[in-house]
């Protein structure tokens, strides 16, 4: 039976007043359709009676509950159930008006939770639920979330899970809060990042290069050794690698090469070889010379030379002559 038909056959299951009353509050084309329903409709039998009683309280359970409305009474309720089967004979026309019941407010769900967070997030929380509570859960989220949701599942667990939407009926209310409730607990609190130096650095790396000296110069006045510390991290000895062969030879010239010899000794071999190859020849190998003649360096005094050089370095963005990457 279709639902017209289920209709008509749950009105005459009724009494007839009630039955009345239920029409008076359906909109008029659902009414009038149901009472042609009633023309040729049949009471059901025991089986298919109950049947149909228990799809319809499912049904009804899973929708939002409307308020209640007081029914005004009808004084001479008309004869709908009668021996319709037979006698074929038509509704009466007139009906009373129908009541307008109050459109309760939008019910957002048990996982009304869920639709605020991103689908990466709600897919991490479902790894380990089976496809059929999956199935549940999608089913009840707005279906651009549970798509972007599904997406990241693997194929065969896609199929599965649509495959249990399209066959899934109407679950429990209790259910659905029993999941919901579950979910909740295994929601992790969202990760509170702490401050910091390196913080502050990836602030300054990532602002403008005007508005990161402002800063830095501004600090200078009531913390400058935090300002020391922020300008260290901004640029250190190895982001040499990170410049292009024309900036660093502004740098070799505006430097003390006697501060290079002891800073590349027991740098990486890359940086050493960045910096060496943007020298003349003949400067290059007295460089290399130079280093061999120094012999073994304390980590600390080679550490501070190269301090120094990224000092001068910053100094030289801050005046303008060069130009550092950005980050």
């Amino acid at each position: 039976m279709n639902g017209v038909q289920k209709a008509a056959a749950l009105l005459l299951s009724l009494d007839k007043t009630l039955a009345a009353q239920v029409l008076g509050l359906l909109p008029r084309e659902q009414a009038d359709q149901a009472r042609s329903a009633l023309t040729v409709a049949s009471t059901p039998a025991g089986d298919e009676l109950n049947l149909m009683l228990l799809d319809f309280k499912v049904r009804f359970q899973s929708r939002p509950v409307l308020p209640r409305n007081p029914v005004t009474e009808l004084r001479e309720p008309p004869d709908l159930i009668g021996d319709v089967s037979s006698s074929r004979r038509q509704l009466p026309i007139e009906q009373p008006a129908p009541v307008v019941v109050p459109t309760a407010e939008p019910n957002p769900g048990p996982f009304a939770f869920l639709e605020g967070r991103h689908p990466d997030d709600i897919r991490l929380l479902l790894r380990e639920e089976q496809s059929q509570t999956i199935a549940v859960i999608a089913a009840q989220l707005p279906p651009a979330l549970s798509a972007a949701v599904l997406a990241g599942l693997a194929s065969d667990r896609q199929a599965e899970v649509l495959q249990r939407i399209a066959h899934l009926g109407p679950t429990d209310a209790e259910i659905l809060d029993d999941i919901a409730a579950a979910l909740k607990d295994r929601l992790t609190p969202p990760r509170v990042r702490a401050g910091g130096v390196p913080q502050a650095a990836e602030l300054l790396r990532r602002s403008p290069r005007p508005a990161t000296r402002s800063m830095l110069n501004a600090l200078d006045e009531t913390d400058a050794d935090l300002a020391d510390e922020l300008r260290q991290t901004l640029f250190s000895f190895d982001d040499l690698l990170k410049l292009d062969d024309e900036t660093l030879r502004i740098i070799l010239q505006e430097t003390d090469d006697r501060q290079w010899a002891m800073a590349l000794k027991a740098s990486a071999a890359p940086v050493r070889q960045k910096v060496l190859s943007c020298l003349p020849p003949i400067v290059a190998k007295a460089f290399k010379d130079e280093m061999e003649s120094l012999g073994p360096v304390r980590l600390s005094e080679m550490t501070a030379v190269r301090q120094q050089i990224a000092d001068s370095i910053r100094r030289l963005e801050d005046s303008g002559l060069i130009a550092l990457p950005v980050g």
